[in-house]
């Protein structure tokens, strides 16, 4: 059966729905840790052990969802009816995040914001993993992927470049002096904002029947096999660059306020040096999608890792009365590292899917997303509650107006190391990333005559070789 033709109103209403995944998560790294301790008066420590502590429930939900969004049978399909349910529980769950609550003990305090993040991520996740996984169905073919991809990334780093600039510009700028009420309108009016793009989504979507392959496992058994996942020597690799790639940009990302506050001083300069950052990440995904179809996704991701370790080690000798012109060349010059190492990821995972079915023999793309989902919460969670613990290691005291010499070396310390040994890994693990279009096309022919009905033994030679090239296992 032929396949329906992706139009360009199709790329658009699929990718808007990475307005919410791209924006929530950005404005939660870049300032729900200042929220709670500054605005809400909670230590930086605790505040980053309510992210960190919030993800043991993700272990088991995300996944655990993927396998759901898998097995879901209705008339709006498998995938797609999360969107409607999760209208409302979007926009509420990001809005309860920014509400200033205080009680006389700061465990109940704490408490409020823990099971107010618990619920945003159990949101996020009902309707973020169908979503990653739908690509799949919606196409087979590797350059419609990639332009799918493309979109969800390109509204993806829009809503991030909104999310990276409107929200400090409320806070900072608008409300500097009730800063409580400015980030109360940023959860009411964000929330609002990330909730509608999935009636979008719905109405501009669907998921092709022949795309979908019954399961044979039941949920059960599915949850116990997730582990088969890292089995898989393509995902394994495809992991390791996306944890390596989104600790630098949340470390980054949470770093990066203290860093021009107290390093510059010039604490209105951050949502120019951010917003110019999103802004070049945007104007560059065209770039790096035209090269992920000629030489690959993983060769496009390590030319946006170098780039982006040359910046950081920049960051680390520029002095603090630099120039504004100069310092918004380097945040755009990190940004043109950024718009590779954080698309391409999310553009591999339709990839690591037929690579999967290829190992396991089940179509999971559900299960696969879950998982991606977990790990991307779980990376921030640590690193948040790792950066909360060592400004509160460094000395650091929001009260005061002025940090120590020490506190504020500290903090550009962090700001540039972290993220620099990061991308130093990615370039490394990257190069032997093994799935190129040729190894694609190769991949899509073969899982193709599998579901006609042949055999993994009637495979010729050289398919049997790259599959166990891109699984790490014996073909047969």
């Amino acid at each position: 059966m032929q396949e329906r033709k992706v139009t360009t109103k199709t790329l658009l209403a699929y990718g808007s729905g990475d307005i919410y995944g791209g924006g929530s998560f950005l404005i939660i790294s870049t300032l729900f840790i200042f929220f709670l301790s500054n605005v809400v008066g909670l230590s930086p420590a605790v505040a980053g052990f309510i992210v960190f502590g919030g993800k043991a429930w993700d272990a088991i939900s995300d996944p655990l969802f993927g396998c759901i969004s898998d097995r879901t049978q209705s008339r709006f399909g498998r995938r797609r009816v999360f969107f409607l349910i999760g209208i409302v529980p979007v926009a509420l769950s990001f809005f309860l995040l920014w509400i200033s609550v205080r009680f006389d003990s700061q465990f109940f305090t704490a408490a409020y914001y823990f099971f107010a993040y618990l619920l945003f991520c159990t949101v996020f996740t009902s309707v973020m993993v169908p979503y990653n996984a739908l690509v799949t169905e919606i196409s087979t073919d590797y350059r419609t992927r990639t332009r799918l991809s493309g979109a969800k990334m390109l509204f993806s780093q829009f809503s991030a470049l909104i999310a990276g600039t409107v929200p400090g510009f409320i806070v900072n700028n608008l409300y500097k002096h009730d800063q409580a009420k400015g980030f109360f309108l940023v959860g009411l009016y964000f929330g609002i904002f990330y909730a509608i793009p999935w009636i979008i989504v719905f109405k501009g979507t669907w998921e092709s029947p022949e795309a979908s392959h019954k399961q044979t496992q039941s949920l059960k058994e599915s949850f116990r096999n997730l582990s088969s996942l890292m089995k898989n020597k393509t995902y394994k690799i495809h992991i390791s660059m996306y944890l390596l790639a989104y600790s630098a940009m949340d470390i980054m990302s949470a770093a990066f306020i203290y860093f021009v506050t107290y390093y510059f001083g010039r604490p209105e300069i951050y949502i120019f040096c951010l917003g110019s950052m999103l802004l070049s990440q945007i104007i560059c995904l065209p770039l790096y999608l035209f090269l992920a179809n000629k030489i690959g996704k993983g060769r496009s991701y390590t030319i946006g890792a170098i780039i982006l370790s040359i910046a950081m080690c920049t960051f680390l000798f520029i002095p603090h009365d630099i120039p504004l012109v100069l310092l918004i060349t380097l945040s755009s010059i990190m940004g043109v590292g950024f718009s590779a190492i954080i698309s391409m990821p999310w553009a591999m995972l339709p990839e690591s899917s037929d690579v999967d079915e290829l190992l396991n023999g089940e179509a999971r793309s559900g299960a696969v997303a879950g998982m991606f989902t977990l790990i991307r919460k779980l990376v921030q969670a640590f690193v948040l509650w790792l950066f909360g613990t060592l400004l509160t290691l460094i000395g650091f005291n929001a009260s005061l107006s002025q940090q120590a010499p020490s506190t504020i070396q500290g903090i550009r310390l962090i700001f540039c190391i972290a993220p620099l040994v990061c991308m130093m890994a990615a370039v490394m693990v990257s190069l032997h990333y093994p799935v190129t279009p040729k190894a694609f096309k190769v991949v899509r022919t073969e899982l193709d005559r599998l579901h006609a009905g042949g055999l993994r033994k009637d495979a010729d030679a050289e398919t049997k070789r790259l599959c166990e090239k891109l699984t790490g296992h014996v073909y047969e």
